[in-house]
């Protein structure tokens, strides 16, 4: 009699055991369907001679409910996500056409209006070379000395002229600074107020972007402040 029983497709604990083993071990993974149809499955076929040990059923059932659990905080956490960039989007659309405050020293300007730019000198200069270019062709249009500076901000102004003292056509330009301290030449980085003309979702860096030149991206995280 025993004999016949323990020969039929009853699944002893172990025997389900290596049959779970293999089927997690597969190249695909166990999903929730067939985590449920193998529980039940075993359920079924139990052998009445080896029935699953209590705190077998137990662990598998929270297994079952921390993936269960895991799935639901999955959904939630990209429900969540596409919202930020929903509203991330929106924010950035209203700021199209609006000024923003970036390091890069991009701006708009030129025909005689006067641009502004600001770079920091935490520890002062000997003297600062301010100059002005043309990002498409890499020109420079306009360049200044300025002498020993004090610490602290010092802001840059441009006239709208080129070297020649001629009207420089309207346009996209960039400013860049140059200080002298102790002796040596440094970069120092220029922030302007540059028109955000407009903005791009990365779906590499999940961030918003706002072009500010001809091309030429920031961050929403590296806007210092929004004007008008």
């Amino acid at each position: 009699m025993v004999a016949s029983v323990t020969d039929t497709s009853f699944l002893t604990t172990d025997q389900y055991a290596d049959q779970q083993l293999a089927a997690l071990s597969g190249e695909d993974e166990l999903g929730r369907d067939a985590f449920l149809t193998l529980l039940t499955t075993q359920l079924t076929n139990q052998n009445p001679l080896d029935p699953m040990d209590n705190e077998a059923f137990v662990a598998q059932l929270a297994q079952f409910s921390s993936v269960e659990g895991i799935k639901g905080m999955q959904a939630s956490l990209e429900t969540m996500v596409g919202g930020m960039r929903e509203e991330q989007m929106l924010t950035g659309a209203s700021m199209v056409g609006k000024k923003v405050a970036v390091e890069g020293g991009f701006f708009d300007g030129g025909n005689g209006s006067r641009s502004q730019g600001s770079i920091d000198l935490p520890n002062g200069a000997e003297s600062v070379i301010f100059s002005v270019y043309d990002p498409a062709s890499g020109e420079l249009v306009f360049r200044e000395t300025q002498g020993s500076q004090l610490p602290g901000r010092l802001n840059l102004n441009w006239n709208g002229y080129n070297r020649e003292g001629e009207l420089a056509p309207n346009g996209s330009y960039v400013m860049s600074a140059s200080v002298i301290r102790n002796g040596k030449l440094e970069t120092a980085p220029v922030t302007t107020m540059a028109e955000v003309k407009s903005v791009s979702w990365d779906p590499e860096s999940q961030e918003l972007s706002l072009e500010v030149g001809d091309g030429d991206f920031v961050t929403l995280a590296q806007v210092e402040r929004i004007g008008i």
